[in-house]
């Protein structure tokens, strides 16, 4: 699914880039991003450290996004994030996931995915240089963390949407090819938020045949989970890191 989810977001910008149509801005765009995790997660046992305990490392994946510009409609963009890590090692601790005791010293090997599908829709608000978005979003997060030692295994999934308010500024200068943004998603309920940022400096090229404008960027992401009793699961996870990013603007 992640895998045919990211192929369907690429192809839409392909296809949207080779076909403007009128009164409609499409823009598309693949990145390469390298997250860091840490927290803890807690399913049917005691907390897990993510990285003293799971042992997993960084995640380098490639993620995508569509956006699609309408006249008076609210602007509407599709973004794809996974974030998949795996660890393997020995437990420092005695730990129970899932109902099963991990004994210290025993070997390990784990996995943590949480793959992201969002949808945001926003407005463009009319100010000069510096332009404003504010509007909504969901999220759709799609994950599992599994552990398994010699003889044991415990798994816990995790489905759900999560609406957001999302915001946005986007800084450009008439006749300067140096532009930054940065946008923000999040939510606050009932022990449970989730703050997604994401800040970029990119390199314009405008006026290119077949292309509106293209650009090549990179940046930083940050997100914050904390989950309470979502399917049994507790989390308080983050995801930081860099990120380089490829775009092309009808």
């Amino acid at each position: 699914m992640k895998k045919l989810s990211l192929s369907i977001l690429i192809s839409i910008g392909i296809v949207g880039t080779s076909f403007a149509v009128p009164m409609i801005d499409l823009k598309a765009g693949v990145g390469y991003v390298n997250l860091s995790p840490s927290g803890w997660v807690k399913y049917k046992g005691t907390k897990v450290d993510v990285k003293d305990d799971l042992k997993v490392g960084n995640s380098s994946n490639v993620n995508a996004y569509v956006q699609i510009g309408l006249p008076i409609l609210p602007n509407i963009k599709i973004e794809y994030l996974p974030t998949n890590y795996k660890g393997s090692g020995k437990i420092s601790k005695t730990f129970t996931f899932g109902n099963k005791t991990f004994s210290a010293s025993a070997p390990i090997d784990s996995k943590l995915n949480l793959n992201q599908y969002d949808i945001s829709l926003f407005y463009n608000l009319p100010v000069p240089i510096i332009t404003p978005r504010i509007g909504v979003a969901v999220k759709y997060l799609d994950g599992n963390v599994n552990v398994k030692t010699t003889g044991k295994e415990a798994k816990a999934n995790l489905n759900a949407p999560i609406p957001m308010l999302y915001a946005g500024i986007h800084a450009s200068i008439p006749g300067i090819p140096i532009e930054a943004d940065i946008e923000g998603k999040g939510i606050s309920y009932n022990k449970n938020s989730l703050i997604d940022i994401k800040a970029m400096g990119m390199f314009t090229l405008i006026g290119l045949p077949m292309i509106g404008k293209f650009y090549i960027g990179g940046g930083y992401k940050y997100q914050k989970l904390k989950i309470d009793n979502v399917s049994d699961i507790y989390a308080d996870i983050k995801f930081k890191g860099l990120f380089g990013e490829v775009g092309v603007e009808f």
